[in-house]
C-alpha cells in the first residue's frame, strides 16, 4: 500500500447480512460516512442444508451489485471485501463467492476463522479500552463466534467456532420458543466447539474476568438490559459502546426471551426488530460461552470485524497486515 489513505470501505459478506461501511480516517480513529445493509440469512440455509440455494445466491449477487453502486459513489481510496462463516463453510461457497466477485468486480478475501478473530479483536480494542494486560475478546456473529486474547500492542491467540444463531436456527429447526432441550443442545454445541477450536486460556489466568464482546447479539442484549434497568426504550441509533453486561443479566434475558413468541419479543422496550427472530438463540449462545469460559462480565464494543479490517487496511503497513499473520 502506497500513498496516504484517507477513506476506506469494507464489504462484509456475513452469515446474516451483507454490510457496506465507508469511513474516513481521523487522527487514529474512523469516522463513518456511509452504511448499507442487506439481510440475506445465508447462514440459515448453510445450517439447514449445508448449501446456499440458487435463489439465495441470486439475492446475494443482487445485494452485492447494489452495494457496488453505493461504493462507486463513495469513491474510497481502499476497498476491503471480506467473506465470513456462511460463505467459507457452504458446500458451494466457492461458486457463490465467484458470482459475487463478478458482480463486484473485485476479488473477495474469504477469511479463515483465525483471521476473522484477529480482525474482530483489532476493532474491539480500538473501540474499548484494553490496556497492557491480556484481554479476552468475543465476537458473536450469525454463523460463528470468534475468540481472541491480546492487549493494546499484540494479539496472542485467535480462534473461531462454527456456532452462531443464524446457523443454529437452521441446524436445530428452532421454533418460536426455546424449550429446555434446545437450550441444553445449544450449550452442548458451544462446549464441543470450544473443546475442538477454542484457544488455551489457561496461560492467561483471570483473562475472562472482563471480556469485550461485539456483534449484533451483544448490542441488542445491551439495549434490552439498559431498557430493563432504566424502564425506558433507548432511542433509535442510541449507542451501547462500553455498556457493561453482567453474566447474570445475560442469563436473565436468555430465560425471558426463550419463553416469548416473536410478537411478544417485538413489544419489549429496546428490542431491535431485525434481531428479534434469532435473539433468543443468540442470548443462549452468549450465555453458554460465558459459562464455559468463566466470564466475569462483558463490556460491549460497537466496533468489531468491519472496523478492524478498515484499520488494518488503512494503516499503511500492508507487509505486516493482520490478515497475513499466522494464528498464534
Amino acid at each position: 500500500m502506497s500513498g496516504q489513505v484517507t477513506r476506506g470501505a469494507v464489504l462484509d459478506l456475513g452469515s446474516s447480512s451483507f454490510r457496506l461501511l465507508v469511513c474516513e480516517k481521523v487522527h487514529r480513529g474512523l469516522r463513518p460516512v456511509l452504511k448499507r445493509q442487506s439481510l440475506l440469512n445465508l447462514g440459515l440455509e448453510v445450517g439447514s442444508t449445508g448449501w446456499i440455494s440458487p435463489g439465495r445466491a441470486k439475492a446475494a449477487v443482487a445485494a452485492a451489485k447494489t452495494m457496488r453502486r453505493a461504493l462507486d459513489r463513495a469513491n474510497p481510496d481502499v476497498v476491503v471485501p471480506l467473506a465470513t462463516a456462511a460463505l467459507r463453510d457452504a458446500a458451494n461457497g466457492t461458486e457463490v463467492v465467484a458470482s459475487i466477485e463478478h458482480a463486484l468486480g473485485v476479488p473477495i478475501r474469504v477469511l479463515d476463522g483465525a483471521q476473522e478473530a484477529r480482525l474482530c479483536f483489532l476493532g474491539q480494542r480500538a473501540g474499548v479500552y484494553v490496556g497492557e494486560g491480556p484481554t479476552l475478546g468475543i465476537d458473536l456473529g450469525g454463523g460463528s463466534f470468534e475468540v481472541a486474547v491480546g492487549n493494546c500492542y499484540d494479539i496472542y491467540l485467535a480462534a473461531s467456532a462454527p456456532v452462531g444463531p443464524t446457523r443454529l436456527e437452521g441446524e436445530l429447526r428452532v421454533r418460536e420458543h426455546l424449550d429446555r432441550d434446545v437450550r441444553k443442545e445449544v450449550r452442548e454445541r458451544v462446549r464441543e466447539a470450544l473443546e475442538i477450536t477454542g484457544p488455551d486460556l489457561g496461560r492467561y489466568p483471570r483473562v475472562a474476568s472482563r471480556t469485550i464482546v461485539s456483534g449484533g447479539t451483544a448490542r441488542a442484549l445491551a439495549r434490552l438490559a439498559v431498557a430493563r434497568a432504566h424502564r425506558y426504550a433507548p432511542a433509535s441509533g442510541w449507542g451501547v459502546n462500553q455498556v457493561e453486561l453482567a453474566v447474570a443479566q445475560v442469563a436473565d434475558l436468555a430465560d425471558v426471551l426463550a419463553h416469548l413468541d416473536l410478537r411478544q419479543r417485538l413489544k419489549l422496550p429496546g428490542m431491535p426488530a431485525r434481531r428479534a427472530p434469532v435473539l433468543p438463540l443468540g442470548a443462549c449462545i452468549l450465555l453458554a460461552i460465558a459459562e464455559e469460559l468463566r466470564v466475569g462480565h462483558f463490556v460491549v464494543s460497537e466496533w468489531g470485524l468491519r472496523e478492524g479490517a478498515l484499520l488494518d487496511a488503512m494503516s499503511g503497513y500492508a507487509e505486516t497486515s493482520w490478515l497475513d499473520e499466522e494464528a498464534g
